[in-house]
C-alpha cells in the first residue's frame, strides 16, 4: 500500500473518531477538522487533543491555539542556532542568569566524566576532588539533573544528613558507592535516552539546591514536587515583551519532575491569565481517548482549581520579561519558573516548546507573527 491511501485512511479514521465523539452536527464537525487540519496545520492528534472540531466551540478554539507546525516555524526563526546554547546548557544559562542578577536555584557544579567544574570555574579531579567537593557541601537536600535534559527525565536527589551521611535513591551509600553511581549514571544515560528525552550527546549531571514550592502551591496538590510556571514570551523587533501564553504544571502524583509531557506523566495543566495570574481553566489528559478533559478540583486535595492565583504573580512577570531581554538574540522562549516563599526563581528556558494552551494575543497579532495564515 502506497504512501497515499495510507494517508487517505488514517484521515477518515481521525475525522470519524470525532464525528463519533460529539455525537451532533457532523457536518460543522467536519467542516472545522478540516479548517484546522488545511489551514492551521494541526496535526489529526491535535485536533483531537485540543477539541478543534467541536460543533459548537471548535471554530472559535482553532482562532486561540496555535499548532506545533506553525510554531515549530515561528521559534526557528525567531531564536537564532548561534544563541540557543544559552539555554540549552543548563550550566551556561545558570551563570548567565547570575551575571543578569536574575533568581535561579544555587547551584554547586557539574559532574562530568568523573570531574566536578563549579561556576567559578574551580576544578575538582578524580575521586579524591570529588571526595573534597562533597565535604563543602552542608547536611541538606540536592537535586542532581542533566545539563542537556528535557521533559524532566533524569532527575535524581541526593541527601546529605546532619551526621554526614549519603541517601541517594532512598538508600545510603558511601562517598565511593555515590561517586561510581554517578559514573555508571553518566555512562548509561546517553544509551537509555533513544534520542527523544535527553539529548544523545549528554554533557554532565549539575549539583542544584533542591527547592520548595510556596506554601499555597504545595496546599493546592498536597505534592512536595516542585510545580513551575511557564511563560513564553516573544521579544518584537522594537524590543517589546509580548506574553504569548502562560500555564502551569501541577503535580498528580509525587516526583522530582512536574514535566507534562500531553499528561502521560498524570500531571494536570492550568492556564494562566497572563494579567491576573489567575487560573483560567484547568486540563488533564484522558489517556484512553486521547484528549484533554477539564478539571474543577484537585483529585487528592479537593481544592478549587478555578479561584487559584499564584502566589507572586506581578513578579514572576517582571522575572519573565528581565529573562527576556536578557538572553536577546533569542526572542521566542518559553520560560520555566518556581515560586517559592521567597518569590519566583528562573529554572530553565526552553527554545523550542510545545503551544498546548490557547493564545493570549489577538488573531491580528499572530497573523503579524506567521503563527497563523
Amino acid at each position: 500500500m502506497t504512501n497515499l491511501p495510507k494517508k487517505l485512511i488514517h484521515t477518515l479514521r481521525a475525522i470519524k473518531l470525532e464525528v463519533d465523539r460529539y455525537e451532533r452536527s457532523p457536518v460543522r464537525v467536519i467542516i472545522n477538522w478540516f479548517n484546522a487540519f488545511l489551514k492551521d496545520l494541526f496535526s489529526a492528534r491535535e485536533i483531537r487533543l485540543y477539541g478543534l472540531a467541536d460543533p459548537q466551540d471548535g471554530a472559535k478554539l482553532i482562532q486561540r491555539y496555535v499548532s506545533k507546525e506553525m510554531a515549530d516555524r515561528f521559534y526557528r526563526k525567531a531564536n537564532p542556532e548561534s544563541a540557543i546554547l544559552s539555554i540549552d546548557d543548563k550550566f551556561v544559562f545558570t551563570s548567565l542568569c547570575l551575571q543578569h542578577h536574575l533568581p535561579t536555584p544555587k547551584t554547586y557544579g557539574i559532574f562530568r566524566r568523573g570531574v566536578i567544574t563549579k561556576l567559578n570555574g574551580e576544578v575538582f579531579h578524580d575521586f579524591n576532588g570529588f571526595k573534597n567537593f562533597m565535604h563543602e557541601l552542608e547536611p541538606g537536600e540536592y537535586l542532581l539533573k542533566p545539563n542537556n535534559g528535557m521533559l524532566g527525565l533524569g532527575l535524581s536527589s541526593i541527601e546529605i544528613e546532619n551526621q554526614g551521611n549519603l541517601i541517594f535513591e532512598g538508600e545510603v551509600v558511601s562517598l565511593d558507592d555515590f561517586y561510581q553511581k554517578l559514573r555508571l549514571l553518566e555512562s548509561t544515560l546517553p544509551a537509555s535516552s533513544k534520542g527523544d528525552s535527553v539529548d544523545m550527546d549528554f554533557e554532565g549531571l549539575i549539583f542544584q539546591q533542591r527547592i520548595d514550592n510556596h506554601p499555597e502551591i504545595r496546599k493546592l496538590t498536597g505534592f512536595r514536587m516542585l510545580q513551575t510556571v511557564r511563560i513564553c514570551t516573544y521579544v518584537t523587533e522594537e524590543n517589546q515583551i509580548e506574553i504569548l501564553f502562560a500555564f502551569m504544571k501541577l503535580a498528580g502524583k509525587e516526583g522530582l519532575a512536574d514535566a507534562f509531557n500531553l499528561g502521560k506523566t498524570g500531571n494536570m495543566l492550568a492556564k494562566v491569565d497572563p494579567e491576573t495570574g489567575k487560573f483560567c481553566k484547568t486540563y488533564a489528559m484522558d489517556l484512553q481517548q486521547g484528549y484533554f478533559i477539564p478539571v474543577a478540583r484537585h483529585a487528592i486535595t479537593q481544592m478549587d482549581l478555578m479561584g487559584f492565583i499564584v502566589p507572586y504573580w506581578q513578579e514572576t512577570r517582571i522575572l519573565a520579561n528581565n529573562l527576556s531581554l536578557s538572553f536577546l538574540p533569542l526572542r521566542a522562549v518559553g520560560w520555566d519558573i518556581a515560586i517559592t516563599e521567597k518569590g519566583p526563581v528562573v529554572l530553565e528556558g526552553n527554545g523550542n516548546w510545545v503551544p498546548v494552551v490557547p493564545f493570549d494575543i489577538s488573531i491580528e497579532k499572530l497573523r503579524q507573527y506567521k503563527l497563523k495564515y
